[in-house]
C-alpha cells in the first residue's frame, strides 16, 4: 500500500486530512519538527504544526523536545491497540443500548436547495427505481437529457413509466412511456411508491421523502391528477 492509500484509511478512521498526512510522514522520517514534517507531507506550516499538536493530545505521537518543538510518531502497533481497546469499549457500550426492535418509521421532509443538487437527487431516484415512475411536469421541466435517458433506460428494465406534462412534452419523452397532459405548476415525482418528490419547475428548490407510508398517500393524489389528464 502507498501513503496514499494510508492516508485515505487513516482518514476513515477519523483523522483528519492533514493529520493523516504528518501521521504517515513523520512515522516514515523519523523525530522531526512541523515545519520539516509539513514540507515532507505537502502540508501549510501553521497546519502541520496543529495537526501535529492534535496527534499528541489523541496519542498517535510524542512531543520529545518543547524548544524546538520536535515529535516522534508512536510505532503503530501501539496506536492501533490503543484505537482498538477503545474501539471494543465503545462497542461494548453500544452494544448494552442496542435495540432490535424497529423504530417508528420516520417521515422527515428533506429539502434540497440548487439546480445540480436536486437533479442529482432526481437522477438518483429514477436510476434507483423498480417497478414504477409517475412524473409529473412541464416541459420546462423535461428538458434535460440525462432525465429522459434515465427514463429510457427504467423502461428498459421493464419499469412502467408514465408522465403527465404539458401540450409541449409529447414530442420530448422517449417511446415506450404512457402520457398523459395537463395544467402544471411543478414537478412531481414517484418511485415504486416508496419516494416521492415535489420541486419547482427550474429545479431550484424540492423536498422530498423516502416513506412508503406518505408516497402512498402522494401517489392517491396522482392518480387524480392522472385521472382527470388528457390523454396525449
Amino acid at each position: 500500500m502507498d501513503k496514499r492509500g494510508m492516508v485515505e484509511d487513516l482518514r476513515a478512521m477519523g483523522l483528519t486530512g492533514y493529520e493523516a498526512k504528518c501521521y504517515v510522514t513523520l512515522a516514515s522520517m523519523g523525530p522531526s519538527d512541523p515545519r520539516r514534517v509539513g514540507r515532507e507531507a505537502k502540508v501549510p506550516y501553521p497546519s502541520a504544526y496543529e495537526a501535529l499538536k492534535a496527534l499528541a493530545e489523541k496519542g498517535w505521537v510524542d512531543m520529545v523536545t518543547s524548544k524546538p518543538i520536535t515529535y516522534r510518531a508512536r510505532r503503530p502497533a501501539t496506536v492501533r491497540s490503543a484505537v482498538r481497546a477503545k474501539l471494543d469499549e465503545t462497542f461494548e457500550a453500544l452494544e448494552k443500548v442496542y435495540s432490535p426492535e424497529p423504530a417508528a418509521e420516520a417521515e422527515l421532509v428533506y429539502t434540497l436547495r440548487g439546480r445540480e443538487k436536486v437533479l442529482g437527487k432526481v437522477y438518483e431516484l429514477l436510476m434507483g427505481a423498480r417497478k414504477s415512475v409517475v412524473l409529473v411536469a412541464p416541459t420546462m421541466g423535461l428538458e434535460d437529457a440525462k432525465l429522459l435517458q434515465l427514463l429510457e433506460a427504467a423502461m428498459g428494465r421493464g419499469v412502467e413509466v408514465r408522465v403527465v406534462g404539458d401540450e409541449g412534452a409529447t414530442g420530448i419523452l422517449p417511446p415506450g412511456a404512457e402520457v398523459r397532459t395537463g395544467n402544471l405548476v411543478a414537478m412531481d415525482l414517484l418511485v415504486d411508491e416508496k419516494a416521492a418528490m415535489i420541486a419547482l419547475p427550474d429545479y431550484s428548490a424540492c423536498g422530498w421523502i423516502d416513506s412508503p407510508t406518505v408516497a402512498q398517500h402522494f401517489g392517491q393524489f396522482l392518480e387524480l391528477l392522472w385521472s382527470t389528464s388528457s390523454e396525449a
